[in-house]
């Protein structure tokens, strides 16, 4: 999953994707699950990621796409959490050229 974090240096914004390992345990019926260790694998700019999107989305973005159906390709394809989906929308909506009269709708200019 990417997480976003504010350099404390220059004060740029950087999304890190972080992997969580987890063990599980089952006391009775009950699952209990508890991290054991994260690791960063990439971490890339905002521009970055919102290039690489576009490059994947190629095949999945089509006039009319709901940022709902957006969200969801992010979420499931890139790993992005929900809270930052909106702010990539915003930039993939910025290079896609694409405007969202209705605020639900995404079309090509």
């Amino acid at each position: 999953m990417y997480i976003k974090t504010k350099c404390p240096v220059c004060g740029e914004d950087s999304f890190h994707c972080i992997k969580l390992h987890q063990r599980n345990a089952y006391i009775g019926d009950r699952k209990i699950s508890w991290v054991t260790s994260a690791e960063v694998t990439d971490t890339c700019s905002p521009e970055e990621l919102v290039e690489s999107v576009m490059y994947e989305l190629a095949s999945h973005v089509y006039d009319g796409i709901t940022t709902r159906e957006l969200c969801r390709i992010l979420r499931e394809k890139f790993s992005v959490l929900e809270q930052y989906c909106c702010d990539i929308v915003q930039r993939l909506k910025n290079e896609m050229y694409m405007y969202c009269p209705d605020r639900q709708h995404l079309y090509y200019v």
